[in-house]
Formats: C-alpha cells, structure tokens, sequence
C-alpha cells in the first residue's frame, strides 16, 4: 500500500467561494479516479505558524497506481483549474505502509 499526503496553504486573496470549489474539485477527483482506495480531507481546526489550512490524505496500492492517478488527465486538469489559482503553497509526500 501507498499513501499520499498533501498540506496545503490557501493564498490570502483566496475567497470563501474559491475554497469551497477546491475542497469539491478534491473530492471529484478523488471519487473519480479508480486508483484512490480511500481518502479523507479536512480543513484544519488549529492555529499556528506552521500549520496548513488543509490536509488530503489518500491511499493507493502501489506507486503505479498513484504516478497513474498523477499523471492522468483529471489531475492535470484539476492543478490547473482549481489548484494553481488558490493554492499558495503545497508539501506532499509519499510513503509505503
């Protein structure tokens, strides 16, 4: 099994509206793609100066799977439209468990 795990900081101009759009475009992809096992996401409850506004913690077989996930057309489209525009900035990482 792989996990994927994203933190990600809103840029300060991002609206209400915006964010909303990014928590949806997350979970359509994740809903949409095969390759996702399971998921969670959540809005962070804390404060800090360290701490991100968001978390997607998601699960997939193996590597293969996930590069197919990433490399797809869906997730390219969504960076795009709903990632590059709100996002401020993002840490990821991968592991095996």
């Amino acid at each position: 099994m792989m996990r994927h795990i994203v933190l990600v900081k809103f840029k300060p101009a991002a609206t209400e509206d915006q964010r909303a759009a990014w928590y949806a475009a997350v979970r359509g992809l994740c809903d949409g793609a095969p390759e996702v096992q399971s998921y969670t996401l959540g809005t962070n409850v804390g404060s800090g100066p360290n701490h991100h506004d968001a978390a997607l913690v998601a699960d997939f077989a193996d590597m293969a799977a996930f590069r197919r996930y990433v490399d797809g057309p869906a997730h390219k489209d969504y960076v795009q439209t709903h990632a590059i525009p709100v996002v401020d900035t993002l840490a990821a990482i991968q592991h095996t468990f």
